[in-house]
């Protein structure tokens, strides 16, 4: 059987700066007629940043979406100026939480929510982290702090429902899979 469903027509609803809203008439495999609402997100570049302690770097800021402080790794939009992801992502991490990483790797690709947005999101494992003594500022409507996590802290934040992000439970479970093979990074086991 064949799955895939056909656009018909395409309403834009909205055409925002991170976000565009579209409403589309689809057909189903089946012949029949749906609609689909659709957000076209901006890709955004996230980092499971590590410190020589082994602990995670987390961000805590207010999400209007859920009216509430989330704890989520250091992650942003990847703006036009930015070359790449990993451009986005260290400038990220110098915005959030002011380091600077000598060793990156990138460990994933995935989609937010498929049922609804393309929002793509690159994730980057970097450690050998310096701190900066002079870090960029943070955009003019963001307001947050930083903290480090140990993979107990954070498997106990996620169990009592203070970890909600989906993006910083992927990278937790990540990380503590690295860990249990013994496979910190690709770097580690090529020195």
């Amino acid at each position: 059987m064949d799955l895939k469903e056909t656009e018909i027509s395409s309403q834009s609803i909205f055409k925002g700066r991170i976000v565009d809203l579209s409403v589309r008439k689809i057909k189903l495999p089946n012949g029949e007629t749906s609609t689909r609402e659709i957000v076209k997100h901006k890709p955004a570049a996230a980092a499971i940043a590590i410190n020589d302690k082994k602990q995670m770097l987390l961000v805590k800021q207010w999400r209007e979406p859920i009216k509430a402080l989330t704890l989520e790794i250091p992650a942003g939009l990847i703006d036009d100026t930015d070359a790449s992801p990993l451009d986005a992502i260290k400038r990220e991490l110098n915005e959030e939480g002011g380091y600077h990483a000598d060793y990156w790797e990138k460990v994933a690709e995935f989609y937010s929510s498929v049922g609804f947005t393309d929002e793509k999101i690159y994730l980057f494992y970097c450690d050998t982290l310096t701190k900066l003594e002079e870090k960029r500022s943070l955009d003019a409507d963001e307001f947050l702090t930083s903290d480090w996590y140990s993979l107990d802290e954070l498997k106990k934040l996620i169990s009592e429902g203070k970890i909600v992000d989906e993006k910083t439970i992927y990278a937790i479970t990540f990380w503590e899979n690295m860990l249990l093979t013994n496979n910190q990074s690709s770097k580690e086991n090529n020195d």
